[in-house]
């Protein structure tokens, strides 16, 4: 029996922002996190993925992308996990973690196992069973890392948040999943905090061929959720801007 890829969008919210019903940004994959934003670890407690996850993988270190992980964390020692974790991430993050520990949160139990294995690189090449993960940095208005996954044949990407990214148009993508914070009415505003538009995020789509496109990291700054969902499906028009808790077979 073929087991499909599951993936999970546990947040797909933006920073900051009250209205919009979603959390912060986060998305499971079959043993991988990507991104950890706040509220996300009570998700995968209720879902039974907290002990599931093998690698997290942090884009950048904004918080709506990170805060979520130091609560991971603690519930991993909590529950007893007893076995490693490996984070991959950008410079800065274990300056984060050491902080967070030296004020007595405890971040690891080697009594039981658990221990945290952090890798620091813009251009990181990790192997989580059968999938391939490679990190390539994306135009933000910090250090911001994207995510090349590939197994059997196909490859996702994830974008985190990005202005510009055009590191992925050399490669094939089968599933796109693209920051759209904006449409184009507030593209000047999406230029000066380092974001894309609902109609950019589908052009790329549209230029790396992807068979699907997930438009995430919503909010209600400028216009409506709804507004942004029909500007990308005017270009692409299988775009789908998947709600907290969906789940999609790859």
């Amino acid at each position: 029996m073929i087991c499909l890829p599951r993936i999970v969008f546990l947040g797909t919210g933006a920073g900051g922002f009250k209205g919009s019903g979603r959390l912060k940004s986060s998305v499971y994959l079959d043993g991988m996190l990507f991104d950890c934003g706040a509220g996300v670890t009570g998700r995968l407690e209720d879902l039974d993925l907290l002990d599931k996850i093998d690698a997290v993988f942090i884009t950048h270190l904004h918080s709506d992308h990170l805060s979520g992980l130091y609560d991971t964390l603690v519930s991993m020692v909590v529950e007893r996990r007893s076995r490693p974790l490996n984070i991959y991430a950008p410079p800065g993050l274990s300056s984060l973690l050491n902080t967070y520990s030296s004020l007595g949160n405890k971040l690891s139990s080697p009594e039981t196992g658990f221990s945290v294995n952090l890798f620091v690189s813009l251009s990181t090449t990790a192997r989580v069973g059968e999938y391939t993960v490679e990190g390539v940095v994306l135009n933000h208005v910090v250090t911001n890392v994207g995510y090349i996954v590939r197994w059997s044949d196909r490859v996702l990407v994830y974008t985190g948040d990005t202005r510009e990214p055009s590191n992925l148009l050399k490669h094939k993508v089968d599933y796109l999943i693209h920051e759209a914070t904006f449409t184009e009415r507030f593209k000047d505003v999406a230029k000066r905090y380092g974001h894309t538009t609902a109609l950019e995020a589908a052009k790329t789509a549209e230029a790396v061929g992807a068979k699907k496109l997930f438009i995430t990291h919503i909010e209600n700054r400028g216009d409506p959720a709804e507004a942004k969902l029909r500007e990308a499906q005017s270009v692409y028009p299988e775009a789908i801007m998947p709600k907290d808790l969906e789940e999609f077979t790859l």
